[in-house]
């Protein structure tokens, strides 16, 4: 699945996994710690999940990165500073298994490097596991991801309060 579909599931993530009400004013980054790694490795676990699920890729994946890198960066800096981390952290383990297994092809290709090509780690990424569509029948797949952007709407609002802290207070 694209970058930031992964990446829009960190933001649910984030705004489920953090509870602002329990996290003090004064609460340092190292206290929000166990969140933080909670959240990655949601991250990954959310990775396999969509990626399993049948999909094609509707954004280019020039464009995906570009702007995927942009959603991180740009994510983390408004989030208010004790909550900085987790949200970092969770987009960043949302796209972990493509940084791991995919990021070397893929600047091999755009920037002309000759990075080893290793066999991917993650098993979603093998194509026996991968939901990947290659046959262009993108049904299925259009459904797959409003569905994904509809649940992360839901969770956000329903967690408003949280969402709201997380980025606006």
């Amino acid at each position: 699945m694209n970058v930031l579909f992964h990446l829009t599931v960190g933001i649910g993530i984030a705004t489920i996994l953090t509870d602002t009400k329990k996290t003090s004013p004064e609460a340092k980054l190292t206290d929000t710690l166990k969140i933080e790694i909670s959240a990655f490795i949601v991250g990954i676990i959310s990775h396999g999940a969509l990626d399993y699920i049948p999909h094609c890729y509707p954004i280019n994946s020039r464009v995906d990165v570009i702007l995927g890198l942009a959603f991180i960066i740009v994510l983390t800096l408004l989030a208010n500073n004790k909550y900085k981390g987790i949200i970092g952290l969770t987009l960043i383990g949302c796209i972990f298994p493509d940084l791991v297994d995919l990021s070397p092809a893929i600047i091999n290709k755009n920037l002309g490097f000759n990075l080893p090509i290793l066999d991917k780690v993650f098993p979603w990424h093998w194509h026996v596991y991968s939901g990947s569509i290659y046959n262009y029948s993108c049904g299925v797949s259009t459904i797959n991801h409003l569905l994904v952007i509809v649940a992360v709407g839901i969770v956000c609002w329903y967690r408003r309060a949280d969402f709201s802290n997380l980025f606006l207070n």
